[in-house]
């Protein structure tokens, strides 16, 4: 009866912790933005799942504004806030209407093109946000959330056992 507790137990957890490891891979898509000042950043997720890409991206970004402006392809940089964020700097594009192009060629080839208006934000001391209040959880949430599981199956995994070792002693003394 133990050994099939602690087999049902082991199964669990194995079956918890498999899911992370199958999820990244495949074609990728971004989304592109502005950052109120002149820069613009680009969050590069995976197709299938939905999950930041955390490898490396080689990409660049180009625009053309509406009068007839071009801007040359920048290279993007990983950016602070977080996982699968890649950016060009603030000052990079004048303010006005761009065509903004975004080509990766690692990890795998993907171009993508989108308008975007490109306003300059008027900030306020007061305004600002602390970068850790901004938080809306992303990767950290998800390794939460993963480590409560472990936590949490790990208890269950504890308690089975002291169970199972209470009721071989009973049966033993009983004997």
């Amino acid at each position: 009866m133990f050994v099939m507790l602690l087999a049902m137990a082991s199964a669990m957890l194995l079956g918890l912790g498999v899911s992370p490891a199958q999820a990244h891979g495949g074609p990728i898509e971004g989304q592109i933005a502005q950052d109120g000042e002149g820069g613009i950043y680009v969050s590069f997720s995976y197709v299938e799942d939905s999950h930041p890409v955390e490898a490396l991206v080689v990409a660049t970004v180009e625009g053309r504004s509406a009068s007839g402006e071009v801007l040359d392809p920048v290279v993007l940089v990983s950016a602070s806030q977080g996982s699968g964020i890649w950016g060009a700097p603030p000052g990079t594009f004048p303010e006005g209407e761009w065509e903004v192009t975004v080509r990766v060629t690692e990890p795998i080839a993907y171009e993508t093109s989108a308008p975007l208006e490109i306003v300059m934000a008027d900030v306020v001391a007061d305004d600002h946000v602390a970068p850790a209040a901004q938080s809306d959880g992303g990767a950290g949430a998800a390794f939460s959330s993963w480590l409560g599981l472990g936590l949490g199956g790990a208890a269950v995994v504890a308690v089975v056992v002291l169970v199972a070792l209470i009721v071989l002693r009973r049966s033993r003394v009983s004997v």
